[in-house]
């Protein structure tokens, strides 16, 4: 038997050793040090971010309240609105700075489209001329097989409170009719028998109104407005109430939008929404 003796460690390398490993142990507190450091950083970062966006979009929310309330502070005191200082059924762009921020009108005369919710009315509903209207706008916008009476049928059908077309039922995923007045014109999306296309080609020509008169300017209407009810028993009016009011802020690259439906004669808004105005 050989005996082999054991190399004896000496102080230097125990040290060197210790040494070895303390340093290993920093490392690792310093990364780790790191890492938390810039998850903080990072969540900062976001939570200012976000805190950010807030302070713009109440801020927006602020100016555009404030560009409603003039608009409508002026229409309410207008004795007539034959002489809107522009032609046709919608204003120019206004732009306005306030406070640094640029911010964008528009204000359109509702009464030169077609109301859908004409159609929900008891008596005299204008369904002929809103089948006329939609395969105008289908011709022009080279839609085919598109059945104008069979679609305007379909929408009064939405509408009416006393019937639940079973077709919505088999959709995925099901749902009823409506059954009430449309709220925004684009619900023509919601109705058997419109796509995105024929939503397109109609959209300039039709809006939602709270009522259920179609009374239409026939002296301001767009050609294809005024072609659709020529044969039929529509309301002319000269007087003006509703009107739609697109108010843009822009904040740096963003920009927040905000529409609403006026009521002008009686002061009020009957819709407002966080969104861009309907084509």
């Amino acid at each position: 038997m050989i005996f082999r003796p054991q190399p004896i460690r000496t102080r230097p390398q125990r040290r060197a050793r210790h040494e070895g490993a303390a340093l290993l142990t920093v490392l690792l507190v310093l990364a780790l040090a790191s890492i938390a450091a810039v998850a903080i950083t990072t969540r900062d970062q976001q939570q200012t971010y976000r805190a950010t966006i807030l302070q713009e979009a109440e801020r927006a929310r602020a100016l555009q309240s404030g560009a409603e309330a003039v608009t409508l502070h002026l229409l309410e005191r207008m004795p007539g609105y034959d002489d809107l200082p522009w032609e046709g059924c919608t204003s120019p762009r206004i732009p306005l700075q306030v406070e640094g921020v640029t911010v964008s009108a528009r204000l359109e005369n509702l009464h030169c489209r077609f109301n859908i919710n004409a159609l929900g009315r008891p008596e005299d509903p204008p369904v002929a001329a809103f089948a006329e209207l939609l395969d105008r706008a289908a011709l022009d916008a080279g839609l085919s097989r598109v059945r104008g009476n069979t679609l305007a049928l379909a929408v009064q059908d939405w509408m009416d409170p006393e019937t639940d077309n079973p077709v919505y039922l088999g959709m995925d995923p099901p749902r009823r009719s409506g059954n009430r007045p449309l709220l925004t014109a684009s619900e023509l999306l919601s109705i058997e028998g419109f796509d995105r296309e024929l939503w397109e080609a109609i959209a300039p020509w039709v809006v939602a109104l709270p009522t259920r008169d179609n009374a239409i300017n026939l002296d301001l209407a767009p050609d294809p407005v005024l072609r659709a009810v020529q044969q039929s028993a529509v309301e002319e009016t000269r007087d003006t109430r509703y009107f739609r009011l697109q108010v843009v802020a822009r904040m740096g690259q963003r920009e927040y939008f905000q529409c609403a439906i006026l009521d002008a004669p009686n002061g009020r808004t009957v819709l407002r929404e966080a969104s861009a105005c309907e084509p």
